[in-house]
């Protein structure tokens, strides 16, 4: 079952999420996070689950691209190893930024 909180840390949204994304909870993910894009236009995307659907991943393509045109910036972090493969199959984490930890992710961001 997902679970996920969101906070701000600065002038970074951050999204934590925990255990894994399945096929019911991409829709409701994408409501959330995109309210979240009209907010800030700097967001931290805390992986930590187990497993995630394709929708899920398209919904992260969406957000990114979103937030893109917005001139706004995503970061993932906290990503697990099997979810880095599936990452790296569809060639994913060459378009979206990765790092190790939040922390590492809202520095990244609070730089620009």
């Amino acid at each position: 079952m997902l679970e996920y909180e969101i906070k701000e840390r600065g002038d970074v949204s951050v999204i934590r999420f925990y255990g894994s994304i399945g096929v019911g909870d991409a829709h409701r993910i994408k409501d959330s996070l995109s309210q979240l894009s009209r907010e800030n236009k700097r967001l931290v995307i805390n992986l930590g689950v187990s497993f995630v659907t394709s929708e899920a991943i398209g919904n992260l393509i969406f957000l990114y691209k979103r937030y893109r045109e917005k001139g706004g910036q995503v970061v993932l972090c906290n990503i697990t190893p099997s979810v880095r493969q599936v990452l790296e199959i569809t060639r994913l984490d060459k378009l979206l930024p990765i790092v190790e930890t939040e922390e590492e992710a809202v520095a990244k961001l609070s730089q620009k």
